[in-house]
């Protein structure tokens, strides 16, 4: 008698599993449990660093060494050089007003980091799905928060009061939506490759909705566009687009016509005239202003990391809201143009691993849903800083690491399927 095997089982794997890692991909969202209930042991050992340290440990004893090389690894290798190249200008131009930099590049830089980890730790496709479970997990938890919060403060119709940060404690709305587009649009992806399997056809749903609905009542006006224009580059991606086309339009027209008038309100102000852009919007423009002249002062390595706020780059000593200045004045030509490289190889990595012939639904939906998710982050850097901040970007390149890991087994001629 043959026994069929679950493909997407959990249980099995002959690699040992990086606890230390799965643990820190479902707590790094989690901002609120992290400052509230877990002590901080000082010196920048917070259970972030601590988990993360475990974790490298784990995966250099126990991980899986691939005989391969990919191009990703020489781009992340550019990208951390051209990092501390920053930090170093950056001291050199706040001198005392430097102090602890240091510390905020480290963190920065640790889902850099954890695509490197991810690869030694995903041995199979066992870990593989466990380290993308690890990352759905705290969906419901955030939705649940969001919602505590959104119901204390409620109105019909729109305030700033209603922007709340949700478990993004410290951060904002805007980074609470950013997180929740990457992870809404992933999920979408997953819902679309695995409609034909109802038991993950529901999962991945559901999962959805909790995103989503972050998404919805950020109050963000860059989510609102980037999810968007996300989900549209993954309806044009797929395969079994056509069948959608009546579904959407229902699931559409019932949406936007029960949308709350908050969010409605919200929405609209997108395309406000200049005489009717709010205070926020309209000083995103000042602040561009002023940084790309600042640019041109210094265009070659610019002034280094964390100088943006200075009162010598920009009187009013607020951020740029959008990444690409932020990134031509803190790190000139050199570190501007390894970003846009690395976005780019970001991009061939999805497109080259967007393989319709798998037979596992869960990596096509993955591979799928990140591609809409690179377009929303690429636009969403446009109005805010969505790759500095560990929590937002950590679960975005996590997922990049488990599609270089897709890559890595094709190249050595692994199968989908787990190995015995």
């Amino acid at each position: 008698m043959v026994v069929e095997i679950d493909k997407y089982t959990l249980k099995g794997s002959i690699y040992k599993t990086n606890w230390a890692l799965l643990i820190l991909l479902f707590i790094m969202p989690l901002r609120n449990i992290q400052l509230q209930y877990i002590p901080n042991l000082g010196g920048g050992l917070n259970i972030v660093n601590l988990l993360f340290f475990i974790s490298i440990v784990h995966a250099g004893i126990n991980g899986r060494k691939y005989d391969t090389k990919i191009g990703l690894n020489s781009f992340l290798t550019w990208y951390i050089v051209s990092s501390i190249l920053a930090l170093i200008v950056g001291y050199g131009f706040l001198d005392d007003k430097a102090d602890g930099n240091w510390k905020r590049m480290k963190d920065q830089l640790i889902p850099i980091f954890l695509i490197f980890i991810i690869q030694r730790s995903a041995g199979d496709m066992i870990q593989w799905r466990r380290i993308f479970l690890a990352c759905l997990l705290p969906l419901p938890y955030c939705f649940k928060v969001v919602w505590d919060q959104y119901t204390s403060v409620s109105s019909w119709h729109y305030s700033h009061d209603l922007r709340i940060s949700g478990t993004f404690m410290g951060l904002g709305s805007n980074e609470m939506a950013a997180y929740s587009v990457t992870m809404a649009l992933v999920c979408l992806g997953c819902v679309l490759t695995c409609w034909n399997d109802k038991k993950y056809r529901y999962v991945f749903s559901v999962f959805f909705m909790f995103s989503g609905a972050c998404v919805l009542y950020s109050y963000s006006r860059g989510a609102y566009i980037g999810f968007i224009l996300g989900a549209a580059m993954i309806l044009l991606r797929y395969r079994n687009t056509a069948k959608l086309i009546a579904p959407i339009i229902v699931i559409l027209s019932f949406g936007i016509a029960n949308l709350p008038p908050s969010v409605s309100e919200r929405f609209s102000s997108i395309d406000a005239e200049e005489g009717e852009r709010d205070e926020s919007a309209q000083s995103r423009f000042v602040f561009w202003g002023i940084a790309f002249n600042k640019f041109l002062e210094s265009p070659l390595v610019g002034y280094g990391y964390r100088t943006v706020q200075d009162s010598r780059i920009n009187p009013h000593e607020m951020d740029t809201h959008n990444y690409y200045i932020k990134m031509l004045v803190e790190r000139g030509l050199v570190g501007f143009i390894t970003f846009l490289l690395l976005l780019r190889v970001y991009w061939s990595v999805i497109k080259r691993n967007l393989d319709w012939d798998s037979d596992d639904n869960i990596v096509n939906g993955l591979i799928l849903g990140m591609g809409g998710a690179l377009v929303a982050l690429m636009l969403g850097n446009m109005f805010g800083d969505r790759f500095s901040h560990y929590p937002i970007i950590t679960c975005f390149s996590v997922f990049i690491g488990l599609i270089s890991i897709i890559e890595l087994r094709r190249a050595e001629g692994s199968k989908f399927n787990d190995e015995n």
